[in-house]
């Protein structure tokens, strides 16, 4: 099974838009600030316990933080 990118702009968006510094959200979710930025540059992707947390603290569904591609070549 392939898993499906995170979008690191997505998450920061969401973040900005959920009034969460990198700082705050990282508090609320019990993990390093540097985590956090390395999710935003695509740097690292989280978890998915992470993952579960983050869009329950951003307060977005699970599709609106993924990379959406067209896979009609499959």
């Amino acid at each position: 099974m392939r898993s499906i990118p995170v979008d690191g702009g997505a998450i920061r968006r969401a973040r900005e838009l959920a009034g969460f510094t990198q700082d705050a959200l990282a508090r609320k979710l019990h993990v390093d600030r540097s985590a956090v930025a390395h999710w935003e540059n695509g740097k690292t992707q989280p978890s998915a316990a992470n993952f579960k947390a983050l869009r329950r603290a951003l307060r977005v569904t699970a599709e609106s933080l993924l990379v959406v591609t067209d896979d009609k070549a499959a």
